[in-house]
C-alpha cells in the first residue's frame, strides 16, 4: 500500500479496485496528513507497515522527469518469492515487506509520517504531479499505456479528493503476508481492512474524524459490502463511513446473474444471434421454463424468488484471456467448464447440455454462428468490444521494475501483481459456504444497516456488461426494503449529462440509495468514459445533485426532479448499433436495426403494475430476469 501526496493518498492498482476517500480538506494538508503507510495484512497474526509513503503535497516535475517507457521495461524485477515454502503445500512467505523497515512490530503513530517519504522519481513521467504516485489506474492523476509511457489524467479523482488505492486482499498488489498470513475469506478481508483503518488513523490521527467514502469496481464489488458491513456493525469504528460506491459490482454471480440476464443481453445486441428472431423467441421461452422472467413493479409489491446456481458449460470461462483468465481461475473457485459443439438449431426447450445455463448456451451461439466472433472472442465486460487480441496493459512491467520499487519503498520479497494467488488461503481452501458468500445474500441488511446510521448507497452499472449486468442490479434494489418501503417507487428514466451536454445514461435516487446507468459502456468506467465517470463521481458520489429525487409538483402531485424519459428507462433496450473490432467498425443497417426494435416491441409482454405507478413508472415488462436473493451459490465479477 503507498500513501502519498496531499495528506491521503494509498496508491496501488488491483483488477478490482477498491479506495478509500475524503473530500479536500479546506486549508494545505497538516503533519497529520502528510506521509506514512499502514497495513492490516497479517503475518503471525500482526499487523505490519506494508511499504512506502508520499513526497510533499507542492508540485514537482523534477523529481518525476526522469526515464522514457524503455526504462521501466528494461529495470530488472525481483523474482516471486524470495522465501520458498517450509513444507509441501505451504503457501509462500513475502513477510516482512520491506528490509529497510527497522522495527516491524512497533506501534502505529504520527511518528511513521515520515519514514517512507518518496523523494525519488518515478520512470516516465514527465509532468508535474503533486507528490509521487505509484500508479492509481485509471481514475488516478497517471495513465499507464501498452507500450508502458505514462500521460497525465486530466479527470482524475485527486482534484477533488484525498484518496487511498489499496491492495486486497492479502497478496495482491505489493502487499505480503507470511504462509500463514492470507485471507481466508471475504470476512477474513473485511477483518484486515478494519485493521489497517485502525492502524491508518493512528499514523494520521485526523483521519478519524473526516468523512469517509468507501467505493470501488468489478470484484470490489464483493469486497466493499463485507468491509461495510463490519465498519456498521463495529462498536467503536475507527473511521466516520459517509458513502459507499459500488460500480459494476458483482453481487450475484457467475453462476446465476448471466442467465437471468440472457434475454435482456440479446434484445441490446441481437448481433449474437445474427438478429434471429427465432433464436430469440427460443431463448425466451427457456428463460420462462427456467422460471427466469419476473415481473417487476414500482413499488415492488411482491418478493421476487431467489434461483440456484447453473454449472458452467460454455468453453468461454476456460479461454478468457490474460488476466481475465487468472480472475475467473482464482476468484471464481470453480472447476474448468466442459466444451460442447453446438447445433445451429435451437430449440424452445431446454438442451440437455446447458439446462438453464443459458448466458453459455447463447455465448457458444455467437462463437459458431455469428461474425466476427469466434471461440474465445465473446467480451463478458463489454459486449460490442470484438478486438482481437484483446489490448492489454500489464501494470507488472512497470511496477516491478528496480526503479519503481527503489522510488516508493516497495517491497522486494515478492512482485507486484493484479491478482493474489492466494486470495482465500490457499489454492484448495475454497468457499465452504458458497450460498453465504455472495453479498446478495446479505444486501437488505446492509442497506438497513446502512440507512439507520446515514450511510449513502451508491450503485452504478454500464449497459454493455454483460456478466454483471444492470438489469440484474436493478432487481436487487427491488426486492431490498429501505427507508420502510420494498424497492424504488419509481422505474429509473431520468436522463442525467456529462460536462459535454452528453446524455450519459439514467440516475434515480430515494431514501439513501441512488441507482445510476451508464449507457454504451462496459466494465472499468473511468477507464470507459472517463468524461462521464468523472462528473458522475463529482456530481452524484463527492456532492448531492438532486437528479433523479423524488418531488412533488405546485399541485402535490409525485414527480422526479430532472424528469423522467420512458423511452431511456432503464428497462429499455440499449440496441447496440456497431461492434468494434481491431482494424474496423462493423455497423448494423439502419432497416435491420429499425426492423428488430420494431419486433422487440411485440416480443415481451407487459408485466403488472401497481396501481401507484404510470407513465415512465409503470412496471417492468417480463424480460428473463431473476433477483438473487436469499440463496446463492455464485460469486459475480468483472473485469
Amino acid at each position: 500500500m503507498l500513501l502519498h501526496d496531499k495528506g491521503l493518498r494509498l496508491v496501488a492498482v488491483l483488477s478490482f479496485w477498491s479506495l478509500l476517500f475524503s473530500p479536500l480538506a479546506a486549508a494545505a494538508p497538516s503533519a497529520n496528513a502528510s506521509s506514512t503507510a499502514a497495513t492490516s495484512g497479517k503475518s503471525s497474526g500482526s499487523s505490519t507497515p506494508s511499504t512506502t509513503a508520499p513526497a510533499s503535497s507542492s508540485s514537482s516535475p523534477s523529481a518525476n522527469a526522469t526515464s522514457s517507457a524503455a526504462s521501466a521495461s528494461s529495470s530488472a524485477s525481483v523474482p516471486f518469492p524470495i522465501a520458498p515454502p517450509l513444507k509441501p503445500g505451504q503457501l509462500p512467505n513475502s513477510f516482512p515487506s520491506n528490509p529497510n523497515v527497522t522495527d516491524p512490530n512497533a506501534n502505529f503513530s504520527s511518528e511513521w509520517q515520515d519514514d517512507f517519504r518518496v523523494t525519488l522519481g518515478l520512470p516516465n513521467i514527465t509532468f508535474p504531479l503533486s507528490g509521487n504516485f505509484a500508479g492509481n489506474l485509471p481514475n488516478g492523476p497517471m495513465l499507464l499505456h501498452p507500450d508502458l509511457s505514462i500521460s497525465q489524467n486530466p479527470k482524475s479523482l485527486t482534484n477533488m479528493l484525498d484518496i487511498f488505492w489499496i491492495d486486497q486482499p492479502v497478496g495482491s498488489g505489493y502487499s505480503t503476508a507470511d504462509s500463514d498470513g492470507y485471507a481466508k475469506d471475504e470476512d477474513d478481508v473485511a477483518a484486515d481492512f478494519l485493521g489497517f483503518l485502525t492502524n491508518l488513523v493512528k499514523v494520521f490521527p485526523s483521519l478519524s474524524t473526516r468523512p469517509l467514502f468507501l467505493a470501488g469496481e468489478d470484484y470490489a464489488g464483493v469486497f466493499i459490502p463485507y468491509i461495510a458491513q463490519a465498519l456498521l456493525a463495529a462498536p467503536s469504528p475507527p473511521v466516520v463511513l459517509k458513502k459507499i460506491a459500488i460500480g459494476n459490482g458483482p453481487f450475484s454471480g457467475f453462476s446465476v446473474g448471466p442467465h437471468l440476464g440472457t434475454v435482456s443481453i440479446l434484445e441490446s445486441f441481437p448481433q449474437l444471434i445474427k438478429f434471429d428472431q427465432n433464436v430469440f423467441q427460443a431463448f425466451q421461452s427457456k428463460s420462462h421454463l427456467c422460471d427466469f422472467d419476473v415481473n417487476v413493479t414500482y413499488p415492488q409489491e411482491n418478493a421476487l424468488p431467489s434461483f440456484p446456481p447453473q454449472p458452467k458449460l460454455s468453453s468461454i470461462w476456460s479461454t478468457v484471456s490474460g488476466k481475465q483468465a487468472e480472475v475467473v481461475g482464482l476468484l471464481d473457485r470453480r472447476a474448468p467448464p466442459t466444451a460442447k459443439r453446438q447445433s445451429a438449431s435451437v430449440s424452445n426447450t431446454l438442451d440437455p447440455f446447458y439446462g438453464c445455463s443459458l448466458f453459455d448456451e447463447m455465448v457458444d451461439y455467437a462463437a459458431n454462428f455469428s461474425f466476427p466472433w469466434t471461440p474465445g472472442t465473446f467480451d463478458m465486460y463489454d459486449v460490442p468490444n470484438v478486438v482481437q487480441p484483446p489490448v492489454v496493459i500489464d501494470g507488472e512491467v512497470y511496477f516491478n521494475s528496480q526503479q519503481v520499487r527503489t522510488g516508493l519503498h516497495a517491497p522486494f520479497s515478492k512482485n507486484w501483481t493484479s491478482v493474489s494467488a492466494y486470495p482465500f488461503g490457499s489454492t484448495t481452501n475454497f468457499c465452504t459456504a458458497p450460498f453465504r458468500c455472495a453479498p446478495a445474500t446479505f444486501f437488505n441488511d446492509l442497506i438497513s444497516s446502512a440507512s439507520a446510521k446515514g450511510v449513502e448507497i451508491v450503485l452504478y452499472a454500464g449497459s454493455n456488461n454483460a456478466v454483471a449486468n444492470h438489469h440484474t442490479l436493478e432487481l436487487l434494489i427491488q426486492n431490498a426494503t429501505f427507508g420502510g418501503t420494498r424497492g424504488f417507487t419509481r422505474k429509473p428514466a431520468t436522463p442525467w449529462q456529462d460536462d459535454n451536454a452528453q446524455t450519459a445514461g439514467v440516475v434515480h435516487q430515494e431514501r439513501g440509495l441512488l441507482y445510476a446507468l451508464f449507457d454504451n459502456v462496459g466494465g472499468l468506467t473511468p477507464f470507459s468514459a472517463p468524461n462521464a465517470a468523472y462528473v458522475f463521481y463529482r456530481d452524484f458520489v463527492v456532492n448531492a445533485n438532486a437528479t433523479g429525487s423524488l418531488t412533488t409538483t405546485s399541485s402535490n402531485k409525485p414527480a422526479v426532479l430532472g424528469g423522467e424519459d420512458a423511452a431511456r428507462a432503464d428497462d429499455q433496450p440499449r440496441v447496440a448499433s456497431a461492434l468494434t473490432l481491431a482494424q474496423s467498425t462493423v455497423l448494423a443497417p439502419p432497416a435491420t436495426l429499425a426492423a428488430w426494435e420494431s419486433f422487440l416491441a411485440t416480443a415481451a409482454p407487459a408485466g403488472p403494475t401497481s396501481a401507484a405507478t404510470s407513465g415512465a413508472a409503470a412496471g417492468a415488462r417480463a424480460r428473463g430476469w431473476g433477483v438473487l436473493l436469499g440463496v446463492l451459490g455464485v460469486y459475480m465479477w468483472a473485469w
